[in-house]
């Protein structure tokens, strides 16, 4: 994104605050358009430096010559307003498709991509670019899906094995595997399909992978197993634990926050509707049905949105904030007290321009950052990012 140009500085969020009250570092809104015209820009992660951010992007390379059509990857760096410092673009002949976001493990972060071969790389980062480094993984895991962190500070991989299994994998921060377990997909050809879909037109074929750990015996994966997307529940073995599962790739869990209590705040789809249960208790040694979990449908939420859900603590009360794009373009923020699962707040980002999510985080000073996409002209899509202050959210949680 050479030459990138914020073009909105500052937006006041919510009303009643007068200018003088704003602080630049705490709140702004920045839209970041580049003179590559041929080239689309879709972040999907960011992490707070000691000097700013880093942001992970993709980008759709309109003039690749690669038949593939892999996402290229892209690191931008902002000072602490959010201002434009550096960008790093990877070589499109040797590296592409980064998936989820950024993994934090002391000063280090860390992201995972593939190779030209599809063999995932583990990247890591400090707090500027020169201090990227690039490591293959040495089980020679391919098709990586998505990353989370256990409590043991092992990375937690999903990746596919181009053929018949989900692989869910502990990994080292130097590179190095500690446990793996495979899952099938099933025997259907259509089903790999959707998989590779997933990497060559995210756009139109994305699926919501994720990962994580409930406690020290129990991880999950949501990803293809026996022909369906499901949430899966494992302890390494070579059968489940448990599982809950969706219609084929038609209905199931868009994104998953593991709550104090044992239950779960999640989003989900059936079709083309969405479901939010902000308290959700999901048996792990048992097989449901993500169907079960939708009581009401949210017809505000465009079909198939992403959605990110992240804990949000206020004056000692926890709450979930689970955030999705609507049928307006627009992205909802939407919050939820984890106790009576009752919303107590929303927050839209976007109005003429449409808005797509990517992440949504909480900084050290309990500010929200959220970064997604937008359009520029109506047609070019690029980088957003807006930092909400803390007394903006105190405002919105009355």
């Amino acid at each position: 994104m050479k030459n990138l140009i914020y073009i909105l500085s500052l937006v006041l969020i919510l009303t009643g605050c007068k200018d003088d009250d704003i602080d630049p570092s705490t709140s702004f809104t920045k839209i970041y358009d580049s003179f590559r015209s041929d080239q689309s820009y879709y972040p999907i992660d960011l992490v707070e430096t000691e000097t700013g951010f880093l942001v992970l992007t993709r980008q759709s390379l309109n003039n690749s010559t690669d038949i593939r059509d892999y996402s290229g990857v892209q690191i931008v760096e902002l000072d602490e307003t959010g201002a434009f410092l550096d960008e790093l673009s990877f070589n499109v002949d040797e590296y592409n498709s980064p998936i989820d976001g950024f993994i934090t493990i002391g000063t280090t972060h860390y992201f995972v991509m593939m190779d030209n071969n599809q063999r995932a790389q583990l990247v890591s980062i400090e707090n500027s670019l020169g201090s990227l480094n690039i490591t293959p993984l040495s089980n020679g895991l391919t098709w990586p899906l998505a990353l989370s962190l256990n409590s043991n500070d092992q990375l937690i991989l999903l990746s596919f094995d181009g053929s018949d299994n989900t692989i869910i994998s502990l990994v080292n921060p130097d590179g190095t595997a500690a446990q793996n377990a495979a899952y099938s997909i099933g025997t259907n050809l259509d089903i790999a399909a959707v998989i590779f879909n997933h990497f060559s037109d995210p756009e139109r074929y994305s699926l919501p992978f994720f990962c994580g750990q409930i406690d020290d015996n129990t991880y999950y994966f949501n990803g293809i197993y026996d022909h369906t997307l499901s949430l899966v529940f494992t302890a390494f073995g070579s059968d489940p634990t448990g599982v809950s599962q969706g219609q084929g790739t038609n209905g199931g869990l868009t994104a998953l926050m593991p709550l104090s209590n044992g239950n779960f705040s999640i989003f989900g789809y059936q079709y083309n509707d969405n479901f939010i249960q902000a308290n959700q208790a999901i048996p792990t040694q048992e097989i449901t049905s993500s169907i079960d979990f939708m009581k009401v449908p949210f017809s505000e939420y465009k079909s198939r949105t992403p959605a990110c859900i992240i804990p949000y603590e206020l004056e000692d009360i926890t709450y979930s904030i689970i955030a999705a794009e609507t049928q307006s373009r627009q992205i909802a923020l939407n919050v939820f007290d984890t106790n009576s699962s009752e919303s107590v707040g929303v927050l839209r980002i976007g109005n003429i321009n449409p808005y797509t999510l990517s992440s949504i985080k909480v900084d050290e000073e309990n500010n929200l950052l959220v970064l997604g996409t937008t359009l520029v002209s109506g047609r070019f899509p690029r980088m957003f990012f807006k930092k909400i202050s803390l007394k903006e959210m105190e405002d919105l949680i009355q």
